[in-house]
């Protein structure tokens, strides 16, 4: 048995998935730019809905579309974001900050971790892009500050195999391994050979 979480585009569809069956949802703006953070109003009320109906809820948190590296006013806003679904009651959120040279951006991070204090951490997908020889140390650090979770739609010419090399990887950390956008048809097949026991799938 595995659980999709859908990862929904504001609080619109946010009703309709739980009534769907789904435990536990990850909300964003924006997708079609990647996820941004959606707006104080939707988190309280998103949060409210999904909490009446015992339901987990996650939050993208990310200031625009786009690459990294964040700026140090974007770093703030995403810091003051994270404490705000904090104070909301919001179960984990889901980011990520590259350098230009696409490793970690442990200085950005750094910060946000702590205002994430008692929410579950999730690592964005933005970790793909993450050059595999620097792969390694990346998860040490990750699992270190306290990450939970990695996100990964895996690489295009075998996702399987890039699938398992992260697992391994992820799994000497203590990070779970979530593969993301996995067609509904090929989620049996994924979850056997991984053993994984979740994934992330954006809503159309």
């Amino acid at each position: 048995m595995f659980l999709v979480e859908p990862l929904l585009e504001n609080y619109v569809t946010l009703p309709a998935a739980i009534q769907a069956g789904a435990k536990r949802i990850a909300l964003a703006d924006n997708l079609a730019v990647g996820g941004t953070t959606v707006s104080k109003g939707t988190m309280g009320e998103a949060v409210r809905y999904a909490h009446e109906h015992q339901v987990s809820l996650d939050l993208v948190i990310a200031p625009r579309g786009g690459v990294t590296p964040y700026n140090d006013v974007e770093i703030k806003i995403m810091e003051a974001d994270i404490l705000e679904a904090q104070q909301l009651g919001v179960d984990g959120i889901i980011l990520g900050a590259l350098t230009q040279a696409y490793q970690l951006d442990e200085e950005a991070l750094r910060p946000l971790v702590a205002a994430a204090g008692g929410m579950t951490l999730t690592f964005s997908t933005l970790f793909d892009t993450i050059r595999p020889q620097d792969r390694d140390a990346a998860i040490d650090w990750l699992g270190v500050q306290g990450f939970e979770r990695l996100l990964s739609v895996g690489a295009t010419n075998d996702r399987i195999a890039d699938w398992t090399a992260t697992q391994r990887l992820a799994s000497s950390a203590g990070i779970t391994l979530v593969p993301t956008n996995v067609a509904t048809d090929q989620q049996d097949q994924v979850a056997q050979d991984l053993h994984v026991s979740f994934f992330l799938k954006q809503q159309a």
